[in-house]
């Protein structure tokens, strides 16, 4: 290999490795090796090279590091210079990280345990330790660098579990204390260590970790461990269990039911689809970052699977072994759909007969995860109610998850590494044109304002408009300034599919009695931003409970905060709540 980033940054030449001398040719060269082959443009090295100020005469100061890295590596044409910037060329196996990826790529397909700990073993053995260790770059670690150590993390995970598998438990536990100290809430670390200790007959110490872990987790998370943390202690205090790590047999289990059709499941996407290019463009770049899980949340209405769907459809070529998708029912008329029966569903749409499902969520997950581990496919889960309900749904380490919710899911993004991408309103441009009016026209812009310029708001509208062409856009704007009246024309009259008030309802009635009050009085009392005192003074309630509230309410989408103590209630919510509050004169 020629270049080693996995570690300190080296070179090697004729059987001899050397450091890359001066700290912002390391740096550059460094930037230049995770984005190898790629052109990075001045802009884009100087804020790797330049945590601070950049110098004056940018460019000329970036072309002089060039010069300098050039005169560092012994490969005349190494760093090319194109028209977008500068590249570091490469072929297969000059890179580390590429040997790295190619051997996790190779033990994904093996079709057994021990050429998997093999190959997983050799590509961890390329670690010296932290990438770039040597470099002094903040956005490099920060934005570069995160996805890199996932793999590593992922990869390490994986040969960890097929040791279990293998009953190789010797010097795991040490390991896996090691991890959970370094990655407190990385849940299958803990899965793994309550699984090996368990393997070694150490019950009572499995059963400390995991009540060590919990009070972590309610400490300070203010949260549970998830799912299957939770079935593997229940299953460690009976004895016994179904999990694969804890289970005697050490059979991997088999897709031999998977059928060759590849699984298609995602919905039609959405005609007359408006906007959301800044949207797409986000979702490409975390596409090309290998980001395994990507929520997409945001108000009731404002298009969340719509996007995914779309933007599904449009990239299925980068997804060649299937498109799943799954409704959660989280804001619905309907329950949740418990964990359980979504991969019930998803397991059936890989192929697997109802009689071979296993029992249990954790069992269902695993074999979920099993057959989606080398899979190239995306997972839409759709209308999520929480984090717990998505966790055991998401798929192996060679699939991508799409979330959509209503809520922000903030524990995906905490403990799971989950990217969240709220979706916003559309333009003004494009609210208009959904409509099918004339951006240009002042009618046009103000139908979309009050319309809070939402995607369902604006179909449903446009649906009545294209009904009554004899009335005018004037006369619908008279008509909705009347909020009883703009409640009644958002309403298509065909069910809860296209009935905005009832959507709105099930952000609502998701609410505890508390925070639902609260939501009523500020809907009622203020259509302006305002603090977390008035708020407090509005609901005769003390600031830090009101505090709470507040983020409840914002985590829905139902409040938007528009700084640290400024919050506005949104225009569709708050035109909801006060007909909440219209409809119990009492309160």
């Amino acid at each position: 290999m020629r270049y080693q980033i996995l570690g300190p940054l080296l070179v090697e030449y004729e059987g001899q490795t050397r450091p890359v001398t001066g700290g912002k040719v390391r740096t550059m060269l460094a930037a230049l090796l995770l984005h190898a082959n790629q052109q990075l443009s001045v802009a884009q090295l100087a804020q790797r090279m330049w945590p601070g100020d950049a110098p004056h005469s940018l460019r000329r100061v970036v072309q002089t590091n060039i010069v300098r890295l050039r005169h560092e590596l012994p490969w005349p044409g190494s760093v090319v210079t194109g028209p977008a910037g500068y590249s570091v060329l490469v072929e297969p196996g000059d890179l580390d990280v590429h040997v790295f990826d190619r051997l996790v790529d190779e033990a994904a397909t093996a079709p057994g345990l021990d050429d998997q700990a093999r190959l997983l073993r050799a590509a961890l053995g390329l670690w010296r330790g932290p990438a770039c260790a040597d470099v002094a770059s903040p956005w490099l670690h920060e934005m570069d660098l995160p996805s890199l150590n996932e793999r590593r993390l992922l990869a390490l995970e994986r040969r960890i579990e097929v040791d279990l598998l293998l009953h190789r438990t010797d010097g795991i536990v040490p390991e896996l204390r090691r991890l959970t100290v370094e990655h407190p809430f990385r849940e299958r670390f803990w899965v793994q260590l309550m699984a090996a200790l368990f393997r070694q007959g150490r019950q009572a110490e499995a059963l400390s970790a995991y009540q060590s872990l919990s009070h972590r987790f309610i400490d300070e998370l203010g949260v549970e461990p998830g799912t299957e943390l939770r079935e593997v202690h229940q299953q460690i205090l009976r004895g016994t269990g179904l999990h694969p790590l804890l289970a005697e047999a050490t059979a991997p289990i088999q897709a031999a039911s998977t059928p060759a059709a590849v699984p298609r499941t995602l919905p039609p996407a959405t005609p007359h689809f408006v906007g959301r290019a800044e949207e797409f463009a986000t979702l490409d770049w975390h596409r090309d970052e290998a980001a395994a899980v990507v929520v997409l949340d945001g108000p009731a209405g404002i298009g969340k699977s719509a996007l995914a769907v779309r933007w599904l459809h449009d990239n299925a070529a980068d997804y060649p072994d299937g498109l799943l998708h799954v409704d959660l029912h989280g804001y619905a008329d309907e329950p949740p759909l418990e964990a359980s029966e979504a991969l019930a569903v998803l397991l059936g749409d890989l192929g697997v007969a109802a009689a071979d499902l296993p029992g249990g969520v954790a069992a269902r997950s695993q074999l979920f995860r099993t057959l989606t581990a080398t899979r190239r496919m995306a997972v839409l889960l759709d209308n999520a109610l929480d984090a717990d309900q998505v966790r055991p749904l998401l798929p192996g380490a060679a699939a991508t998850a799409i979330v959509t919710s209503r809520n922000q899911l903030r524990g995906l993004v905490v403990l799971d590494g989950a990217i969240r991408l709220t979706v916003p309103r559309l333009e003004p441009a494009e609210a208009a044109s959904l409509l099918g009016l004339n951006p240009r026209t002042e009618e046009a812009a103000r139908l979309a304002e009050l319309c809070d310029r939402t995607p369902l708001a604006l179909r449903i509208l446009a649906e009545r408009m294209a009904r009554m062409p004899h009335v005018s856009p004037a006369s619908w704007i008279a008509a909705l300034l009347d909020e009883a009246e703009r409640l009644a024309a958002l309403d298509a009259g065909d069910g809860a599919s296209g009935d905005l008030p009832r959507s709105l309802s099930w952000s609502y009635r998701r609410l505890d009695p508390a925070t639902a009050e609260l939501m009523r009085r500020l809907a009622v009392h203020t259509r302006k931003a305002f603090t977390t005192g008035w708020a407090a003074e509005v609901a005769m309630l003390d600031v830090p409970v009101v505090r709470q509230h507040l983020d409840h309410l914002v985590g829905v989408h139902l409040l938007e905060q528009l700084n640290h103590d400024q919050y506005r209630v949104s225009l569709l919510a708050g035109l909801y709540g006060r007909h909440r509050a219209l409809l119990d004169p009492a309160r």
